[in-house]
């Protein structure tokens, strides 16, 4: 079987509606061996600080929000955060954007140790992407 083997993924919002394909795609990945480095910008960065904003759904998926929430709890989906940790746990990657955070005024201490490794700009993001798949969520 032909695979990539790195995977790496761009995340700018922090809706809920965004972060749990990120948790689902980046355990998978890391689960079949790929190299996963996950790049956290803009409004996203606010859901991997030490004091993460509160889970936000787009408008048009409010009214649903409850029944994807019992769904998941019935079929014992974890969240996105235990996904990305598990990940991590699987050599995951997970980085900063510095420029963001920096317009944003949050330094590296803002954030979750547990989930943020490093705070790097896009250069450095870009060539350890290098080579593999990049997809945006």
């Amino acid at each position: 079987m032909n695979r990539l083997s790195k995977l790496s993924i761009i995340v700018f919002s922090g809706t809920e509606d965004k972060l749990i394909p990120l948790g689902v795609i980046s355990q998978g990945a890391a689960a079949l061996g790929y190299e996963v480095r996950v790049f956290v910008t803009g409004w996203a960065l606010l859901r991997f600080l030490k004091k993460p904003a509160q889970p936000t759904w787009p408008k048009e998926f409010e009214a649903m929000v409850p029944e994807l929430a019992k769904g998941m709890q019935m079929n014992n989906v974890p969240s996105w955060l235990d996904m990305l940790k598990e990940a991590k746990n699987m050599g995951a990657k997970i980085y900063a954007c510095s420029m963001m955070s920096q317009v944003m005024g949050l330094k590296k201490e803002d954030f979750d140790p547990s989930l943020i490794d490093d705070v790097v700009g896009v250069a450095t993001f870009l060539q350890e992407a290098e080579g593999g798949q990049v997809i945006f969520i």
